[in-house]
């Protein structure tokens, strides 16, 4: 089946789980900001600025793997990843004009994207589409990025799922309709997760 089942967009939707908050802990890559007195020109963002922690070089490699392979990608798969939380502020921006265009055109276009987005990280979404990926043959692509976005909508469910289980623990089982809501979403995150490791 496709990630997802049937249920696009899943991830960043639970109760208590708000997966859009544009980002995160980590602060965004090589932030302008002006030299001495003078009003100097917003120096571009560029992703070789981007920190090398495992966490902001998957989300690297996922909107490198949507922006240059969308079709192998799939709607479905990319619209949970632009609902993920994203943890470097430079690659949410990119994250929430690919989340643009598509909700409004419908398909990924680069150039959309690159229009969408505030001019400092054009050349983010530029250097995105055009960076190499590891992998030569239209079957082992295909593959490639199906398993790297995957993984990043697989880490945004194990966010929710932690938060939703300690909403749990705070709930007095009193209260009925909560607990069992919470329950729900829980069973559902693992339903996503399953479909995502199908998939694969």
């Amino acid at each position: 089946g496709r990630p997802g089942g049937g249920r696009p967009g899943g991830a960043g939707r639970r109760p208590g789980a708000d997966g859009r908050d544009g980002g995160g802990d980590a602060g965004g890559a090589g932030r302008p900001g002006p030299v001495g007195t003078d009003a100097a020109p917003v120096r571009p963002y560029s992703i070789a600025d981007l920190p090398g922690d495992p966490s902001t070089r998957l989300e690297r490699d996922a909107l490198q793997a949507i922006l240059q392979f969308p079709d192998a990608a799939g709607l479905d798969l990319i619209r949970q990843a632009t609902d993920s939380r994203f943890g470097n502020e430079t690659l949410a921006v990119v994250r929430d004009g690919v989340a643009s265009v598509v909700a409004t055109d419908g398909a990924l276009r680069v150039d959309r994207v690159v229009a969408e987005v505030p001019a400092p990280f054009a050349g983010v979404v530029q250097q995105l589409a055009v960076a190499p990926v590891p992998q030569r043959t239209e079957a082992a692509t295909t593959a490639y990025v199906r398993g790297v976005v995957a993984s990043l909508v697989e880490r945004e469910l194990l966010r929710q799922k932690r938060e939703l289980l300690g909403r749990l623990q705070r709930t007095d089982p009193a209260d009925r309709e909560t607990y069992a809501m919470i329950q729900r979403a829980l069973v559902d995150i693992e339903l996503d997760r399953r479909s995502l490791t199908a998939a694969d």
